[in-house]
């Protein structure tokens, strides 16, 4: 045999080596992949299970905080309460103010609108403002008597003319709203800024009102948001309410964001199959991914819904509902994206059809491959006879 003819024969063996070699590398790769699934498959669960259990335990101490918070005040509002009943049977006026306030919201009493209207008239008869103010606002709003705003508007009078703001905040919201007298702005500034003059944290929130929709004077969101603060600074609870879900630039920049992130996600982008529209919601990661997009613009629409219409939300679910309904869905979105990326394909991770193609190519290179081992191995044991 030729010197040519043996050096093709050794080549074999070299090749068989490093074909064995490559497989092994194969197989670790493998098994690497199919340990990183199992580290996320078993991974996720107990990651969520956590989060719920911590959340859970930091809700029960706020429960248990609030519910002790709400005993020790409602001691003191009792002890209150019997203080003030003491001192109004003797005449004081004042305490006859303060009882009757406390039965008419239920504070360290039973809630007992007639009860508030009795101790309400007599401290009006005997000129305290308070009083005056106070059985004014419950002629308006009808608690323990038929609603009557012309009535109701003679006793706001009556503590107006002595200087007594929240009863000057009370005529302008009439005159604001059209209330027992004709809707005039002009005239509820007016008495809007008797109140705010006298540094009347509701007097300078509805001022700020004025200014924010324009009513009566022209639209200044800018001298707006001056009276918000100021009100706020004295811990007006409506100012800061408006502070807080002001729509500011940084919120303006969040929606923004946030919009585009629902865009991309929605028209799945992220799953690079946007012009393959046959396939993009085959299966339930693709819906997954199409829905999450779509409840994150979703999300971004009613967080600018409240942001620029803040005074319908506080009239119609109050600052809690608003707010948990809207960590809500910010949380279920930020779960959402987790799970997409948690589930995405590792790195070197094939297509399920391609790879079971490729097993079956490589079944068959199998094969042809052992049978040319074989006739290499003869050609080396000749090889080797000569």
């Amino acid at each position: 045999m030729s010197e040519m003819g043996r050096c093709a024969g050794s080549a074999a063996p070299v090749e068989h080596v490093s074909d064995s070699r490559s497989r092994i590398a194969e197989i670790i790769l493998t098994s690497e992949r199919d340990a990183m699934r199992l580290f996320w498959k078993i991974g996720t669960p107990i990651f969520c299970v956590v989060v719920i259990g911590v959340t859970t335990i930091f809700w029960s101490a706020y429960q248990t905080k609030a519910a002790n918070d709400a005993k020790e005040n409602e001691v003191k509002l009792c002890e209150e309460a019997r203080d003030c009943r003491m001192r109004a049977e003797r005449g004081d006026a004042r305490a006859q103010s303060r009882l009757a306030f406390m039965y008419s919201h239920g504070r360290g009493v039973p809630q007992d609108y007639a009860e508030a209207l009795r101790w309400r008239r007599k401290a009006a008869d005997q000129g305290d403002a308070s009083g005056q103010s106070g059985l004014g606002y419950m002629y308006s709003h009808g608690q323990g008597v038929a609603q009557d705003y012309a009535e109701a508007l003679r006793w706001y009078h009556m503590a107006a003319e002595q200087g007594y703001a929240d009863a000057q905040v009370s005529i302008g919201i009439m005159y604001k709203d059209g209330l027992g007298v004709p809707q005039d702005y002009a005239e509820a500034i007016r008495w809007y800024r008797k109140g705010v003059d006298q540094g009347n944290a509701s007097a300078q929130y509805d001022l700020g009102n004025m200014y924010y929709y324009g009513y009566g004077v022209g639209q200044d969101r800018a001298e707006a948001n001056r009276w918000y603060h100021i009100a706020a600074d004295q811990g007006d609870e409506y100012a800061l309410r408006v502070l807080s879900l002001s729509f500011d630039g940084y919120r303006k920049f969040s929606l923004i964001v946030q919009l585009i992130l629902g865009a991309i996600v929605a028209t799945n982008f992220l799953s690079f199959n946007i012009f393959e529209t046959g396939n993009s919601l085959r299966d339930f990661r693709q819906r997954v991914i199409a829905g999450t997009g779509m409840l994150c613009i979703f999300t971004a629409g009613l967080s600018w819904y409240g942001y620029t219409h803040y005074k319908i939300r506080c009239l119609t679910c109050g600052l809690n509902t608003f707010t948990v309904f809207k960590w809500i869905l910010n949380g279920s979105v930020i779960a959402l994206l987790f799970y997409i990326i948690l589930s995405g394909k590792r790195p070197g991770e094939k297509e399920s059809g391609i790879a079971d193609a490729e097993a079956d190519d490589g079944s068959d290179g199998d094969t042809e491959q052992s049978e040319v081992e074989s006739h290499f191995e003869l050609s080396w044991e000749s090889c080797s006879l000569e």
